[in-house]
Formats: C-alpha cells, structure tokens, sequence
C-alpha cells in the first residue's frame, strides 16, 4: 500500500511540474547552455558600402566600411562581456578577447544591443575585434570567459555584399537577409527584403565568327525567393535596345544571340528584378565579333598649316622648300609602324589619303619618338609626303586607323600665324600653345 501511495505522489509531481514547465518563458534555443542570455543577433560579413565604422577616420586602411557583429542581451540584467572571447574559428575560442578597460563600452543593457567590429583594428577602441569575417562563409563564436563554454555560435554561407544577416525577431532562431542593416538596434519592423544579386557572367564560345551564335550564362540569385525577371538588353554601343528574356537552367539562366557581322563590337548588360520593384543591373560587359582593329596610341602631336619660310622640306624639288607638316608622337613603349593608317584634312573623310606600306623603315615610330609628314601633296618626293595640304585660315587633321574608320587622334584648329607651330606642350598633353619656328620631329618640351 505504502509503495502505491508514494508512486501515485510521483505522478502528481510530474504532472504539476510539467504544467509549470508550460507557462515558464523559453529561452532562445540558439543560446549554447551556458545560462549567459547573450545571442550573435547580427553581422555584415561584406560591408562594402553600408555601414560605416564611427572610429575610423579613413586615415589607416583607408576604408571606414568595415565588418561587423551585433551582441544581443536576452536578459533582464546589464551583462559586462569584457573578459569574454569572440572569435571566427570554432577550433580557435580564444582568439580574441574583449578587454576590460572601458565597462561603460562592453556592457549592454537589458534588452539592448552591442556592436563589434571585427576589422583587426585594435587601436581604434575595446570593440574592434582582432579578425576579420569572410564574405564567403565562416563561424561567428561568442565564448565564456573561462575560454571554453560557447555562449552562441552561428555558421554563415557566402553573403551579399551590404546585406546584413540576423534574428528577426531579435533573439529568436528565424535568420533573414535585412535590407536596411540596423547594428546596435532592434531588428524589429527593419525591411527583410533586398534586390536580387546578378553573378558568374560568361560569354561563349571563345571564338566567335561572324556565324556563331553568342551564349550568355550568368546567375541570378533572390534570398526572398521573388524573383520576377531576368533580361538582357544587347547591341552596338548606345544602342542596346534588344531584349530577350534570361532562360533558367540547371544552376544558372542563359540565353543566345546573334549571330552578328564580322568584326562588329556588341554590348550587353543583365537586369533582374523581383516582386517588389527592386532591381539589379549589371555592369555593361562586350564581345567582339571576328578581329577587331585595335589602335596604337599616337597622337598629333604638332603641326604648322603656314610655313612661309621657317622649316624646310629635305626632299623638296620644285624649288619652294617651305611646305606645311603634320608631327606624330608615340608614347608607347613599343615601336609603332604607320604604314597602311589615314591622313586627311576632312574628318568626315576619314579614308582621304593612306600612308603607303613600301618602307617600314620610314613609316615606323621608335617608342617615345616622333615623325614628320609633309602635306604639300608632293608624293613622287617620299611616302611621308601626304596628298592634303593644311589650310592655314583652319580645318581638320585626322590620323585614322588601318581599317579606315577609327580616328586615332584628330583635331579641329583656327587661323594659324604663319611660321608658328600648334603644339602639344608637353608632349601628348591637352594643352597646345604656339611655338614660332616649330619644333618638327622633336620634343615640344
């Protein structure tokens, strides 16, 4: 009877201990079990742009965006977290330990958030933190201060750059993307919603003729899981008015174009948008199509248009030495043979005269060097000596590429004085001033 009596006691006991159990407040199941009621509310693992840290002045890595994690304190006492450890290595507990210098700093309040920036920036205050958090995923730890009890620790994927991750609500297990970061404040009525990110662009195949079909790939990722398009605007530069939607694949979306004329550039970017409105646009990237001419850096570098008696033609003939001339300088650090390029006095006629290919050794510029072609129309003297003659009341001097349509350099000048040069001073500069007497095939300096 006795041991009936006592186990019908026991029932009872369980009964009313499991009913109190019910109406006790539940800690946050993220806490570790240390009894210390402090949870990693919040961190920005790629502050690019967002949030700027208040004791940096610039002055040191010369960017006051830095990486950051938010303390919570559950609790319904002020908690000091000076002695404790926070580190990015769970095999590390220890690695960094907030100093106990400055209480009115390290502790938080009931209810009340704390802020550590986790920039290896130790000298700027007892809340920077000696690590740096990885925008591709790591651990955050915040340990007790006997360096062994984990009071909470949170494993984190690849972030989005100026996207804070946290509790919503504050201390509770549900993690979500903020689109408004709010370090050191509740993470309650703060926007959960952000723009989708655009990534990993290609652009295939590598070769690409004038009969290829051009495939773009590129992800396009929404951590709200509303994303409504994806497109691709494509064409010649300013123009890339065509539109095709961005066909979901196994792990990406893609899309082919084309095919396009041959050595034809062609311009593209990638817009994603969700349900809400915001949008994500790439950079603006390009393709060429076949080979496309690429020009040497030269430039008109001086030039007289009203040669009445100051510099003369070596190889003149017709007894009138005085001619009007062009001076071209390359700055390059390679030689640059002009042979095949345009000279004209019209650059709306870009293919006026080409400089004959008979003679590198004459249509060749040494780098840092500088060569003279004569516009007296002359050209049974010398390939340098071009069909053009300059005006000297004012027009146009063009030097166009071999494919008769770049404009490597080009200018529009006014009435010269005679025997005086229009030069670039110093060479290859904007700046033109006049040089009575010219300097022809050597430094404007």
């Amino acid at each position: 009877m006795k041991l009936i009596k006592m186990f019908a006691l026991l029932l009872a006991s369980l009964f009313i201990y499991s009913q109190c159990s019910l109406d006790e407040p539940v800690a946050p199941s993220a806490n570790q079990g240390s009894g210390t009621p402090l949870l990693i509310n919040e961190f920005m693992a790629s502050n690019d742009f967002a949030v700027a840290d208040p004791d940096d002045d610039g002055s040191g890595d010369a960017s006051v965006y830095d990486d950051w994690l938010e303390i919570y304190n559950a609790g319904s006492n002020a908690i000091n977290i000076a002695g404790m450890y926070v580190t990015d290595s769970p095999e590390d507990l220890t690695l960094w330990q907030v100093p106990d210098t400055d209480p009115a700093k390290t502790t938080i309040q009931p209810g009340g958030f704390l802020v550590i920036w986790a920039d290896g920036e130790m000298e700027q205050g007892v809340l920077h933190a000696d690590f740096k958090l990885s925008g591709g995923g790591e651990d955050i730890v915040l340990v007790e201060s006997d360096g062994q009890t984990i009071i909470d620790s949170f494993t984190y994927e690849p972030q989005q750059t100026d996207i804070s991750y946290g509790r919503n609500p504050d201390g509770s297990d549900n993690w979500t993307v903020f689109g408004a970061a709010s370090p050191g404040a509740s993470n309650a009525n703060v926007s959960t919603n952000v723009e989708p990110v655009i990534s990993d662009i290609e652009i295939a195949p590598e070769e690409k003729t004038e009969t290829s079909i051009i495939t773009i790939t590129a992800k396009a990722e929404d951590a709200n899981n509303n994303l409504a398009s994806f497109v691709i605007n494509y064409g010649p530069e300013g123009a890339m008015d065509n539109v095709k939607n961005m066909l979901q694949s196994v792990s990406s979306f893609e899309v082919e174009i084309g095919p396009f004329a041959d050595k034809s550039i062609i311009y593209f970017y990638l817009t994603a948008a969700d349900d809400s409105g915001l949008v994500a646009m790439s950079d603006t990237l390009s393709f060429t199509i076949g080979d496309v001419y690429i020009p040497p850096t030269l430039f008109i570098n001086e030039f007289m248009a009203s040669n009445d008696s100051s510099v003369v033609d070596p190889e003149d003939t017709d007894g009138d030495p005085f001619e009007d001339w062009i001076e071209i300088y390359n700055p390059g650090s390679e030689a640059v043979d002009i042979g095949g390029m345009y000279v004209t006095d019209d650059l709306g006629d870009l293919m006026l005269w080409q400089i004959p290919e008979t003679d590198a050794s004459l249509t060749t510029i040494a780098p840092g060097g500088f060569l003279v072609l004569w516009a007296d129309k002359e050209m049974d003297q010398g390939i340098l000596h071009v069909n053009i003659k300059l005006s000297g009341g004012g027009e146009d001097i063009g030097l166009v590429g071999t494919d008769g349509m770049t404009i490597i350099d080009g200018l529009t000048y006014t009435e010269q004085p005679a025997d005086t040069s229009y030069a670039r001073v110093p060479d290859g500069s904007d700046t033109w001033q006049f040089i009575p007497g010219g300097t022809p095939g050597a430094s404007n300096q």
